[in-house]
């Protein structure tokens, strides 16, 4: 528990500095909370910002690592109550209403398409292959970070690391449906169990999950 105390000892007697991080000293206001972090775990991240209630809430992060969630879980845990504050263990879920841009590529929920996929050796390992009208095979690894990122944004850290096991990508059918992919923004419901184990095996997983 020595750690994690030390930079909540640290947190609070700085939280006043962090409630409005839109000042010109901005970056060097987030690379100190994020040297703080690092103490406890260089291999934890954050997101910081102001919720509609007006409260400020500190999401940590383990960007997707499964080896560091258990940190991520043992700092949170320990948070002390700071007024005017928030601690959230994993970035949450917003959804698939957005759009987001990475290296000059858009990823759009709505427009994408996935296909479920389940593994022939684990059947309770789960992965989907997300497929783009826009794809482009040379820019390929562009668009599997990505998807990971979207997927992240719109599923949340942990229920994306808990449920999905294997995710590719690739270029977008010209009939989807017929094809046996489903809207991206379908795909909560099938990771709840929409989806029959039929229609999952008649679309294995081809490789690892």
């Amino acid at each position: 528990m020595k750690y994690q105390r030390e930079f909540w000892t640290w947190f609070e007697r700085n939280a006043t500095r962090f409630r409005d991080v839109e000042v010109p000293e901005k970056e060097s206001l987030l690379d100190e909370l994020q040297e703080a972090l690092h103490c406890y775990c260089p291999h934890l991240w954050f997101e910081t910002g102001r919720a509609d209630d007006g409260t400020n809430e500190l999401i940590i992060s383990a960007e997707g690592d499964r080896s560091y969630f258990s940190a991520v879980r043992t700092l949170v845990a320990a948070a002390p109550k700071v007024p005017g504050w928030r601690f959230i263990a994993f970035k949450p879920g917003c959804g698939f209403e957005f759009d987001t841009v990475y290296e000059g590529v858009t990823f759009s929920p709505k427009a994408t398409w996935f296909l479920p996929l389940r593994s022939k050796s684990d059947p309770l390992s789960l992965g989907v292959r997300v497929g783009y009208a826009h794809f482009d095979q040379a820019r390929e690894q562009i668009f599997a970070t990505g998807t990971f990122i979207m997927l992240e944004c719109a599923l949340g850290e942990l229920a994306l690391a808990e449920s999905v096991q294997h995710i590719e990508v690739v270029a977008l059918p010209s009939s989807p449906e017929s094809s046996g992919y489903l809207p991206l923004p379908e795909l909560s419901n099938w990771l709840q169990g929409a989806v029959s184990d039929e229609e999952l095996k008649a679309n294995p997983l081809r490789g690892p999950a």
